[in-house]
């Protein structure tokens, strides 16, 4: 067995590959890419966060948060307001443009995480989704 076989970094990082390549390909004509789209879905699940607070749960640096809101606001997806309790700070909320977003990408990137796990039986995703969900709960 070849040593990349048994690196689980270099699997799950091919396999996490193959969907952003084809989920990029449905996020060309919203000019967004697949990580500001999951800071879009954070905005729409968790309204009025911060900044800090989607960078600190997404774990995103300030730089890069920054950088990304900016692009989703110029883009009309998301609103910045003066959060009332803290005038350095925003609060974000998403706009019913990024609401449109998300609702039309969400069944391409489900049918795209169906596509590439085809090979597992339906137990199997279970058990990957919940090892995934496992580890990350305790990084």
């Amino acid at each position: 067995m070849n040593k990349w076989n048994q690196s689980y970094g270099f699997l799950l990082g091919k396999v996490l590959q193959q969907m952003e390549n084809k989920f990029a390909e449905g996020l060309l004509p919203f000019n967004i890419h697949a990580r500001q789209y999951g800071v879009l879905l954070f905005v729409q699940e968790n309204p009025y966060s911060s900044q800090k607070e989607i960078s600190d749960n997404l774990q995103i640096d300030r730089t890069t948060m920054v950088s990304h809101m900016d692009h989703l606001e110029s883009l009309g997806f998301v609103e910045r307001t003066k959060n009332p309790n803290d005038r350095r700070s925003y609060s974000l909320v998403i706009t019913e443009k990024g609401k449109e977003v998300l609702d039309s990408r969400w069944e391409f990137l489900n049918q795209i995480e169906l596509d590439v796990l085809a090979p597992l039986s339906q137990q199997e995703k279970q058990l990957l989704k919940d090892s995934l969900v496992k580890v990350w709960r305790s990084l």
